[in-house]
């Protein structure tokens, strides 16, 4: 029993012991498990975040993270002016502390300028809300759609999907009038909070995940982006859009930061610089998209590099709220290091906080050497991108990542700017931390590119971010592509798309500029990544087979134009078509034998089917493809129309094209049904065969026949022995029957005009002869076991939805025997919401009866005779423009995603103060408010009785209102003169332009080069720039003989023939680089030789035969800002030449653009972009910062306080002092207290009312001088000033000469324009010399209204005056006093008075007051500014005058004129109905008749024009000279008549033809110019050909260039009539191809 006892005890203790190693066992493997769990957590928890796509707007022009990359490597200061369309007010702006009184500010600042620009329709936003919306909201929702975009992602797939949005943004002032507009009250709360930014994006595009919206100040873009990284890791969010921005709707930042002293007086940030005098601010946006990096792996998705590790903290209790705190700044990289697993020593490059404030700089560059810079070989590389952009605040760390970002993937370091020497606050020798200041190569360090991005937010919050190069290893997508395509083409489909027809056209030039840019890119590598975009409504398909053809076809489709290779419409919901299947007579002998070997899935499926039909048939399926005798058989034909019918619905489903429903006609039921999944391809082979082979019975007993009528009315005609055996369509009918009865009943519709149609069958399917057939075939066909269809089928049977389950041997027969019901099938599927039918045979024959319902669209497959591949492919295409879902992945062999430009969102102004009331709302008058009127009524009447009575004061308070009555009347009045002064002031200012990218040129471009500069890189840049955008460049170098205008005609015409004998070339535009040659003209010092140069050139291009709109390049001519300097005034007479040539030549006028002093790469594309998307701008200038075009604005003073007080000491001198503006001066000055006055002028003492002037200026208490200087001359002026008293030295001078040599540009010559420059800018030119070392506190120029503006027929006066704007800039560049005054028109005398005065009055230039004027003038000065415009504008007038044939974006800023647009008020214009009309109404007048009219028409414009009370004050044959008209009328005259005809007319019209009965004439030659009338002319013009060769040299050039157009003229005449008579033989001959060929080519169809 022991034994047992002890036996039992060693087994309980085995059991024992076997349990405990279990339980070890599980207890260990738990333990591994949970290890195992808490490793995988925390590897997630620090698993990369890949960055898979970014977009941004920042200053610049920036709106692509690759255009921020080119601005930062290129080291561009991005700074403009500030805005102008904005509605700011920026007097006052800057706050002057005490401590710094001398202290003063630029008007810079880093500026996103398109900012109010919106495209609200495509967010499904209404205007009214978007004029509500703060535009940080706005633009955030185009760059998240553009990350997606870039990312390869189609955004309507994220739709429901957990993808969080992250947004750092805080409020900016946007909306917060009390009174805004009407209608947008109800939006002002959601739009301008900035918690609903991320709820707003999250709305918007349908995304489910976690939404937030941070505001750390100038952190929080980073804080938003560790937040999104945590929620990736979480498993919170799938994917994540990660944005921050900035867009300051006011300029109160710079007012606050001005205050606190911590603004930099450049407004640019001078990161770690000694220089660094605080911060600038800045604007911007960014978004990125991020996910994890496994699952964009998985996804396929591009990873642009990698998010490592990220770390956020707080500065605590420091020296200050707003003060940085090294040690916090420390320890957060130190946290963002361990988060990511990494050393310093691992850390590259760190882009810093950087602003460029003396305290914050120092204290940062120390925590980055604390924690980076110890223990390294290499130095930590640091820089800002603050120093290219300007403080973006809330953007900023977001701007600092893209840079690093695109850094990494460049392997290149970025250089920071303003740093001449490192700031001296910091230890640079403390560790290894060094500042880049030029680009460098990315170090190679045998592991992945690494760096940091710093922001520090001024409530205290840190964010410190590390990023990491992506790995080396393609991404994998999951479930990728292995199967072969369903279709092979050379031609590749290439979809492009937008939400409007504008839409697709500004993407379409889009792609095609990125196409001329990238020429290298892969076509099928372009379509692939357009096929994964989201489709729009308007939508094109262009099929091209390389990418020179894709460039054609997009120039096509950017032109509104049609071709045969662009499949287009418009798309509504997404829909899945109706299959449609038909019977017989869709074959053709050969069809299926392309697709057999273009498509692997059609050969698959008739191989199939093959097989199926075996058993059945006694045929090869492949073989009686190209049989005809064997197709003709109807056992034959029918069963292999059903196949390739059931194959080429496989090749639709294999491109995702998947049947809603089927319908099939007659036998195309059998398809349908296999189709549908009603029968298996064994039963439908065999209902097919069995069933056509019955029909061999019933051969040669009938027939059919196909009739256009309604079923009713064939149904009534028929006789015996007939049937109806389908309908088609509501007009469409087939009949059937015995074959006697179809003969009788052809010869009946033949006798009663109805056009019937025999089909071509020997049997009479659908009528009384099938029912022999009955029971053979429910016989044969019981085998067959239909089933319930995944699609539903609509029965040609019943018309209606049937349940395939009834489709046995039975219903087979009722198919074959009773009417086809094919219209009502279709009409009941219609009525359930179907409006896309493809039919799918191998030719179609049922689009006809289909489209006979309303609103359907039938899409074929393909056609008879054509190939079958390419037809396919359109007919694909044709599906997804009417909004089939199509996978094009299918048609793509190798594809893969390229970058591609974004979407084209077609933007318009949103800015909600446009339209908020500028005043309270009215209010009923209340007693103050009469009170407040009686009290200054008496102050104006000087009346201290009525005074004291609205005061009620007694008699001793009364004297005291009495004395101080004067006091009160002057504040008054001086306040009522500043109301009057404000609305007369004006300035130029320059914005940045909006224009897009740049478009292609495309033509041939002549590119005029003055010698002295052919050699120089200005020309090849130029070049490059127009080859670049796909223009080709014709050069043209000239020399100065070549600087007359006939002579100059005469090498551009020899440019154009090039020489060879070929046709003239054509050119599309002329850029002219002969401004840039500014030395003195050999006879006519005064005018600079480019300039003369550019007058020959404009009055050569007519004569020439150059239509093309000339562009005028400049360099250094003007100045965008106040920190540029204009280094070349005397090009600036070529800007002031091209505002007049702008209304004298607009149609042959392009514009102006001044360039940096060196053009690089980046500056060369915006001389692309300036040139081809400026739109309607026509000057502009080209900067590293950006394109920016000029604007006038209006610029009051209001109580904003001088810069000084001004008082006239010493001497003034005043040139042109004897004439009538120069003699109010003297009087101004005179009065203002000017002890000595110096009048000079050419005719001095002699000059008419000199002594008169002199007398005056004394009894005024002043001393006048009256001097006969020529001020244009040096020595006479040099002498001039040597002679002003010791005593009384010279403080001022006030340029006020003028020459008013008036002409128009074509009959300039350069002794005119000699004379007219003289006077106005040699003169300036002596005096800015000869008094550069005097102690001046005034020099002031006297320019015009034309020079700033342009006013036809001063071509040679407005160049003088822009020549002065631009040396007041000049001068103010080198720290000289000056002030240029663009005066309009003075009353008092002078050159605005008599016929010139009225002139401009009837313009909307009325006259002022001088002492108005003058009193805008002591302004001016005393406000120390530098270009101003003075004059009193009747803008209504104006406007339409001014933008009669040409729009003006000049004026496009000025309040007065959008009211005035928005009102419609201003010419009809060419493009109006009017001419229309009027060449209407004349096409039905006899000769005199037409001249009647066209006679009242010129009167009616001469009265207009002159200011006459109507057109019968305008003698017919009085010249029109005689009744006032000048060069100035003349061209508005011009302007007139050809808004009102349509004509492009001479210049010189109203002079060629002088006077209302001649030109009148002249005007219905042109409209009328056809038949006897056109010989006449033609005949006319040869007489004064001969006449005037006679006295031509027999050897001159000019002789030898007529004879050359003449010769031209007859081949062409010659060739044209060799045309006519050829083409009825060539029609007769021609083949369709040659048809449609002659006709795109004479007549532009295709």
């Amino acid at each position: 029993m022991n034994q047992r006892m002890r036996a039992n005890g060693s087994g309980n203790a085995m059991v024992q012991d076997e349990k405990l190693r279990y339980f070890l066992r599980r207890a260990t493997e738990e333990l591994q498990e949970t290890r195992d769990r808490q490793r995988a957590a925390e590897e997630r928890a620090r698993e990369p975040i890949a960055i898979t796509a970014m977009s941004c707007r920042f200053p610049g022009g920036v709106s692509t993270p690759e255009q921020l990359w080119e601005l930062v490597v290129a080291g561009v200061d991005a700074l403009s002016p500030f805005p102008t369309d904005r509605n700011w007010t920026l007097d006052g702006l800057f706050v002057r502390r005490e401590e710094e009184p001398s202290r003063g500010y630029a008007l810079e600042g880093g500026f996103v300028h398109d900012m109010p620009l919106f495209d609200p329709e495509f967010f499904g936003i209404s205007p009214r809300e978007a004029l509500a919306m703060d535009p940080q909201q706005r633009l955030l929702l185009e760059a998240s759609w553009e990350a997606v975009e870039r990312a390869g992602i189609d955004m309507t797939t994220l739709r429901g999907s957990r993808t969080g949005v992250f947004v750092g943004t805080s409020a900016e002032g946007y909306g917060s009038s009390m009174y805004p507009p009407e209608g947008t009250e109800i939006y002002i709360g959601t739009g301008t909070t900035p918690s609903v930014t991320s709820g707003r994006i999250a709305y918007t595009f349908g995304l489910n995940g976690p939404a937030i919206t941070i505001d750390t100040a100038c952190s929080s873009s980073l804080v938003a982006l560790h937040l999104a990284c945590q929620s990736l890791r979480r498993d919170e969010c799938s994917l994540a859009l990660v944005g921050a921005a900035t867009l300051m709707s006011s300029p109160g930042a710079f007012t606050e930061f001005s205050r606190q002293g911590g603004l930099s007086s450049s407004g640019r940030c001078k990161a770690f610089s000694s220089d660094a005098d605080g911060t600038g601010w800045g604007e911007g946006l960014g978004v990125l998209l991020v996910e994890r990096l496994s699952d964009a792996r998985r996804n396929g998705h591009p990873v642009l590099a990698v998010i490592r590790g990220s770390a956020i903290n707080q500065d605590g209790a420091s020296n200050g709220l707003t003060a940085p705190n090294g040690p916090a700044q420390q320890q957060v990289i130190r946290d963002a290091l361990a988060n990511a697993r990494l050393s310093p020593t691992q850390v590259d490059l760190v882009e810093a906080h950087g602003t460029g404030t003396v305290l914050g700089d120092p204290i940062e560059a120390q925590a980055l050497m604390a924690a980076y810079g110890q223990g390294r070989e290499r130095p930590l590389w640091l820089g800002s991108v603050k120093s290219n952009i300007g403080h973006t605040q809330s953007a900023a760390g977001m701007a600092g990542l893209i840079k690093l970002v695109m850094a990494i993937r460049h392997a290149t370091l970025p250089p920071t700017l303003h740093v001449e020497n490192p700031s001296e606050y910091v230890d640079w020798n403390s560790g290894a931390m060094a500042l880049v200041t030029r680009p460098a190569p990315w170090p190679e360090t045998g592991r992945p590119r690494r760096g940091g991005v710093s922001s520090f937010g001024v409530s205290g919050t840190n964010a410190h971010v590390l990023v990491e190069q992506a790995p080396e290893d393609e991404p994998h997508a999951e479930g990728a592509e292995t199967r072969p395509v369903a279709l092979s083409c050379p031609l590749v489909p290439v979809p492009v798309s937008g939400a409007s027809a504008e839409a697709l056209r500004a993407q379409s030039a889009r792609l095609r500029a990125h196409v001329s840019a990238h020429p290298d890119v892969r076509l099928v590598d372009l379509a692939h990544s357009l096929a994964h975009r989201t489709s729009f409504s308007d939508r094109a398909v262009l099929l091209a087979d390389g990418v020179p053809r894709l460039d054609e076809l997009l120039g096509t489709l950017t032109s509104g134009q049609d071709s045969a290779d662009i499949v287009s419409g418009v798309a509504g919901s997404p829909v899945r078509p109706v299959f449609v299947f038909p019977g017989q007579g869709a074959q053709w002998v050969g069809m299926g034998r392309g697709l057999l070997t273009s498509s692997p899935v059609f050969a698959d499926s008739m191989n199939r089917c093959a097989e199926a039909l075996a058993p059945f048939t006694d045929f090869d399926l492949f073989e009686v493809l190209d049989d005809e005798d064997a197709l003709a058989r109807v056992e034959v034909v029918q069963p292999v129309l059903w196949a390739v019918m059931v194959s080429l619905a496989e090749v639709w489903r294999a491109v995702g094209v998947h049947p809603v429903a089927v319908i099939g006609h007659s036998q195309g039921e059998i398809a349908a049904a296999v189709v549908a999944g009603a029968l298996s391809l064994s039963d439908g082979a065999r209902v097919v065969a069995l069933r056509s082979r019955a029909l061999r019975a019933l051969a040669g007993a009938g027939g059919m026949v196909s009739v256009p009528l309604p079923v009713e009315e064939v149904a009534s005609r028929l006789g015996p022995g007939l049937s109806v055996a389908a309908v088609n369509g509501p007009e469409s009918v087939v009949v059937s029957g015995a074959a006697e009865a179809v003969e009788e009943w052809l010869a009946r519709c033949e006798r009663e005009g109805v056009r019937a149609r025999r089909v071509a069958v020997d049997y009479a399917s659908h009528s009384a002869q099938v029912d022999q057939l009955e029971s053979e075939l429910v016989e044969v066909l019981a085998g067959v076991r239909p089933e319930s269809s995944r699609v539903p089928f609509y029965s040609t049977v019943t018309g209606g939805v049937f349940d395939t389950v009834g489709l046995d041997g039975r219903y087979w027969f009722r198919n074959l025997r009773s009417t086809v019901e094919f219209s009502a099938a279709v009409r009941a599927s219609v009525v359930d919401g179907h409006g896309v039918f493809v039919e799918v045979s191998p030719h179609p024959v049922l689009a006809m009866g289909v489209q006979e319902h309303d609103g359907v669209v039938v899409v074929e497959t393909v056609r008879r005779g054509e190939e079958e591949a390419s037809r396919f492919l359109r007919s694909v295409a044709r599906a997804h423009v009417c909004g089939v879902r199509v996978d094009w992945s299918a048609v793509f062999s190798g594809g893969g995603r390229t970058d591609l430009p974004t979407y084209a969102f077609q933007r318009r102004r949103f800015w909600i103060t446009d339209e908020t009331p500028a005043v309270v709302p009215a209010v009923a008058p209340t007693e103050q408010a009469e009170a407040d009127t009686r009290f200054w009524a008496a102050v104006d009447e000087g009346d201290p009785g009525a005074l004291a009575g609205v005061l009620g004061a007694d008699e001793d308070n009364a004297e005291a209102l009495a004395r101080v009555l004067p006091l009160l009347a002057s504040w008054r009045g001086r306040a009522h003169q500043q109301s009057a002064v404000d609305e007369l002031r004006y300035e130029v200012t320059w914005r940045a332009s909006t224009a897009p990218a740049a478009a292609p040129l495309g033509g041939t471009w002549l590119l005029v080069i003055p010698d002295t500069v052919s050699e120089h890189a200005v020309v090849t840049g130029c070049a490059a720039a127009l080859t670049g955008a796909g223009a080709r460049v014709v050069p043209l170098v000239v020399g100065d003989g070549d600087l007359e205008r006939e002579r100059l005609a005469d090498r551009i015409d020899a440019a154009r023939t090039a020489g060879d004998g070929a046709a003239p070339e054509e050119f599309a535009g002329v850029l002219s680089l002969l401004a840039l040659h500014d030395a003195p003209h050999p006879e006519h010092p005064a005018v600079p030789r480019g300039f003369a140069g550019t007058v020959a050139l404009l009055g050569a291009l007519g004569p020439a035969g150059v239509d093309a709109p000339l562009w005028c390049v400049t360099r250094g001519a003007v100045s965008v800002g106040d920190t540029e300097l204009l280094t070349n005034p005397a090009q600036a007479t070529t800007w002031g030449l091209g505002r007049v040539a702008a209304l004298e030549h607009p149609d042959r006028w392009g514009g102006l653009i001044d360039l940096p002093q060196a053009l690089d790469d980046r500056t060369t594309t915006l001389l692309a972009v300036a040139l081809s998307g400026a739109g309607d701008e026509d000057q502009l200038a080209v900067r590293q910062s950006g394109v920016f075009v000029r604007r006038l604005v209006r610029r009051p003073l209001g109580t904003a306080p001088g810069r000084r007080e001004w008082r006239p000491a010493g001497t003034v001198l005043v040139t042109g002092g004897t004439g009538a503006l120069g003699g109010q001066v003297a009087r101004w000055l005179a009065r203002a207290g000017a002890p000595h006055i110096l009048l000079a002028s050419r005719r001095g003492p002699d000059a008419p009312g000199a002594d008169g002037l002199r007398a005056e200026l004394h009894e005024l208490g002043a001393e006048a001088t009256i001097a006969a200087c020529d001020v244009g001359d040096r020595d006479a002026l040099a002498a001039l000033l040597a002679e002003i008293p010791e005593d009384q030295p010279l403080t001022a001078v006030v340029h006020t000469a003028a020459a008013l040599d008036d002409g128009l540009i074509d009959s300039l010559d350069p002794a005119q324009l000699g004379r007219a420059l003289h006077a106005k800018a040699t003169a300036a030119w002596n005096l800015h010399e000869l008094t550069r070392d005097v102690d001046l506190d005034a020099f002031v120029l006297f320019s015009s209204f034309g020079g700033i503006v342009g006013t036809p027929g001063q071509g040679n006066y407005a160049p003088g005056n822009a020549y002065l704007d631009a040396l007041a800039l000049h001068r103010r560049a080198h720290g000289l006093p000056a002030t240029a005054i663009a005066w309009g028109a003075w009353g008092g005398g002078g050159l605005a008075d008599g016929p010139f005065g009225e002139t401009l009055n009837r313009h909307g230039l009325r006259a002022m007051e001088p002492e108005l004027a003058t009193a805008a003038l002591h302004q001016a000065v005393e406000h120390d500014e530098t270009c101003v415009l003075v004059a009193d504008i009747d803008w209504e007038r104006f406007f339409v005058a001014f933008t009669a044939t040409r729009n003006s974006p000049l004026l496009g800023d000025l309040p007065d004129v959008r009211r005035i647009a928005l009102a419609g008020v201003g010419p009809a214009g060419p493009g109006g109905r009017e001419p229309v009309e009027l060449a209407q109404t004349l096409a039905g007048l006899s000769e005199t008749e037409q001249h009647s009219l066209l006679l009242e028409v010129v009167r009616e414009q001469v009265a207009a024009v002159l200011g006459f009370t109507g057109p019968e004050a305008v003698v017919v044959k009085r010249a029109f000279q005689e009744m006032g008209l000048d060069s100035v009328t003349a061209v508005e005259l011009r302007n007139r008549l050809g808004g009102r005809t349509g004509l492009k007319l001479p210049v010189t019209m109203a002079f060629d033809y002088p006077h209302a009965e001649r030109l009148a004439e002249f005007l219905r030659e042109r409209i009328t110019r056809d038949g006897d009338a056109a010989t006449a002319a033609a005949l006319e013009g040869l007489d004064r050909i001969e006449a005037a060769m006679v006295s031509a040299a027999p050897e001159g050039p000019g002789r030898a260039r007529v004879v050359h157009r003449m010769r031209a003229l007859i081949a062409a005449l010659s060739e044209e009539h060799d045309e006519t008579d050829q083409v009825s033989e060539r029609i007769e001959s021609a083949s369709d191809e040659e048809m449609f060929q002659l006709l795109g080519r004479k007549f532009g169809i295709s």
